[in-house]
């Protein structure tokens, strides 16, 4: 028993995949790649995977696998030259490979993938791990925003959820502190459970949607949990939230984390 292969078919298809693959681990790693690399990888590859294929007779499992290493490493480096982060970009192809592949062997139990539709359902299969890679990393992004806060002031302790704003600019034009916005109501209760005569101050404030005048006060600290250490800071000044967010409670200054 054998099968009949045509070289050419398998250089075309893999050129395909190649090209598909290469593109994908860009995305992955968030890298920049020029169009002429990634053909130049493409075809290398395609290449090779056809001379590993005909000398596969000739060859054991492990200098097959082998095979399939150097090739993916040459790809790699001829899309995207240069040592750092090389290990990283390998991992991304393998990743992506291993998904695609996935998906097209599902896939494969309703219509045989060959001709046009092998490069209409590895192109549409591509767009969605893209589309799909896009979203969760936005939601990880997002995630990276927001933090557990610790407000004290006198005898109050009052947790809260906090958003980090790289947009909020906001400071006290005397003292030159960064202002935080607060939560209208937890602020009346954290003054209320502080035991201690809160002197409020007034800040003008300007945005797109608005201007006018903040009350802000000067809490004894605030401790933001952020992965295993704690980050503490001392005299941080809030002011009233303008408008109730259901998101979040506390929105941070921009300095408070860069600083």
């Amino acid at each position: 028993m054998y099968y009949e292969v045509y070289v050419d078919v398998l250089f075309v298809k893999n050129l395909w995949m190649n090209a598909i693959l290469l593109l994908l681990s860009a995305w992955m790693v968030q890298e920049t790649v020029k169009a002429g690399r990634i053909i130049a990888a493409a075809a290398a590859g395609s290449l090779g995977a056809c001379i590993l294929y005909i000398a596969s007779a000739r060859l054991n499992g492990i200098h097959y696998i082998l095979g399939t290493v150097i090739l993916a490493a040459g790809m790699t480096e001829i899309a995207c030259p240069g040592r750092k982060h090389f290990l990283q970009r390998m991992f991304s192809l393998y990743i992506e490979s291993f998904l695609l592949n996935g998906i097209l062997q599902y896939l494969e139990q309703f219509h045989r993938l060959s001709g046009v539709w092998f490069a209409v359902f590895s192109s549409i299969s591509a767009v969605c791990l893209m589309a799909a890679e896009y979203i969760w990393r936005n939601r990880k992004k997002e995630k990276e925003l927001f933090f557990s806060v610790v407000l004290h002031h006198g005898m109050c302790r009052m947790p809260v959820k906090a958003l980090y704003d790289t947009g909020n600019s906001l400071y006290d034009p005397v003292s030159k502190r960064a202002v935080s916005i607060l939560d209208g109501e937890i602020l009346d209760e954290i003054l209320l459970k502080s035991e201690r005569q809160n002197l409020p101050r007034y800040i003008p404030y300007d945005t797109i949607s608005g201007h006018g005048i903040l009350e802000a006060y000067v809490l004894d600290k605030m401790v933001l949990k952020s992965g295993e250490e704690d980050r503490l800071i001392f005299d941080s000044m809030v002011a009233r939230m303008p408008n109730k967010s259901r998101q979040y409670q506390l929105i941070l200054h921009r300095d408070l984390l860069s600083s």
